[in-house]
């Protein structure tokens, strides 16, 4: 009676629960046969000393439990989900556009004479998210890192404001000397350029807003990744009315009155 009984209920249910049950159905069977083919891995990761079908239900019900480690992999193992001994590196199309690539021509635009890597990490960084500016240790300001007489060439010492201009806009941001860079080289990190809603009621900006600076045009012809670790630059004085709100964003930011959305 029971058997009769299940495919009324399934029609009943409509096809929603039909999907439900076929994805839960593959997801079970991704789990026995990650359990039959990575035995030791899988049982590695769970803890577990089960093997054939009770180890691929044991995984599927840690699975359904909330996020688990699928396997646990030695360096040793890693090779053995390979599907073959060989892996193709030749790429036609990426072979044919590096022998088109002429470095004769590859040369600078004098308007904008070094190269700008647009996402740098560094200590205390990360991704653009929402957070309190506070909590960086280091380098708040998200500071354009130059060589020191890059920057005298335009009148900057090391914690001025200057800008950084691209073809495709303009950024205001603190200096910092850094003799390490190459010549021609400039970094500005990712993960800044937030628009804090400060007490007053203006938003306060953290940072450098990077993606200003990146060309959606300028990109890799086969991925279509813009060049934003290379970005053709130029560095200018910022102006009075640029200094100064710079100033006014970074005092806020400092002081915590830039705190109000995360309820400090």
């Amino acid at each position: 009676m029971a058997d009769e009984l299940l495919p009324a209920a399934a029609a009943a249910a409509g096809p929603a629960a039909g999907h439900a049950r076929r994805g839960r159905d593959l997801h079970a069977a991704g789990c026995h046969r990650a359990a039959k083919t990575m035995t030791v891995p899988v049982q590695r990761a769970l803890g577990s000393s089960a093997t054939g079908p009770q180890l691929g239900e044991e995984l599927f019900e840690r699975v359904l439990a909330g996020p688990t480690p699928f396997s646990a992999h030695e360096q040793d193992e890693v090779w053995s989900l390979m599907r073959r001994e060989r892996v193709q590196l030749a790429v036609p199309d990426l072979l044919d556009w590096l022998a088109a690539l002429d470095p004769a021509a590859e040369q600078p635009d004098p308007a904008y004479p070094f190269s700008l890597l647009n996402g740098q990490r560094r200590a205390h960084n990360a991704n653009q998210i929402l957070r309190d500016p506070r909590w960086r240790r280091t380098d708040p300001d998200g500071a354009l890192r130059a060589r020191p007489e890059e920057l005298a060439s335009i009148g900057a010492s090391p914690g001025d404001w200057v800008a950084v201009v691209t073809p495709a806009g303009r950024v205001v941001v603190r200096a910092e000397a850094d003799p390490a860079l190459r010549p021609g080289q400039l970094a500005l990190p990712h993960g800044y350029g937030m628009a804090h809603p400060a007490a007053d009621g203006r938003r306060v900006v953290s940072g450098p807003r990077i993606n200003l600076l990146t060309d959606a045009l300028d990109r890799d012809p086969i991925a279509g990744t813009p060049h934003h670790k290379d970005v053709p630059a130029r560095l200018e004085p910022a102006t009075e009315e640029e200094r100064a709100r710079a100033e006014a964003d970074s005092e806020s930011v400092a002081s915590g009155r830039s705190g109000r959305f995360a309820g400090l």
